[in-house]
């Protein structure tokens, strides 16, 4: 499982923007997240489709595609707000994908499903998405 956080830079700067605005910066926060996770969540179900049914890829067993992490809970830890994206680990197959996603010795990985969780067009649309959460928040809190 990859934790999300927020990435884009300039963060600090707007989240005292949304603060000072009287607008709710955790909810944002919350919020930004979930979305991150949503569109992570709908990128990885396309990219491990292939993995979904068994038999196929050679050694699909369709048990990583149920791994997806599909619960988009934002968890809070004092300052700090994650949200778990990708393939549950705890789940019997979720250390299967860490093998698709990065490969081995004897087998390349699969770019689909490393772009879907880590790839640079994924950190834009990302960064694109939590900025437009936000600016809504500070928007809302200058009403």
């Amino acid at each position: 499982m990859a934790k999300m956080t927020i990435l884009f830079s300039g963060f600090e700067d707007l989240a005292a923007d949304v603060d000072r605005s009287g607008g709710d910066l955790e909810k944002a926060v919350d919020e930004a997240l979930q979305e991150t996770a949503k569109y992570i969540q709908s990128q990885v179900e396309s990219a491990a489709a292939p993995y979904a049914a068994k038999g196929l890829k050679g050694y699909a067993t369709g048990r990583m595609y149920s791994a997806i992490i599909k619960d988009n809970m934002v968890y809070w830890n004092g300052n700090i707000a994650e949200v778990g994206v990708g393939f549950s680990l705890d789940e019997s197959s979720g250390w299967h994908s860490i093998f698709i996603m990065y490969g081995t010795p004897r087998m390349a990985k699969d770019t689909k499903v490393y772009n879907a969780i880590k790839g640079a067009k994924t950190k834009k649309e990302i960064e694109k998405i939590q900025q437009e959460v936000m600016q809504k928040y500070l928007k809302l809190g200058g009403e």
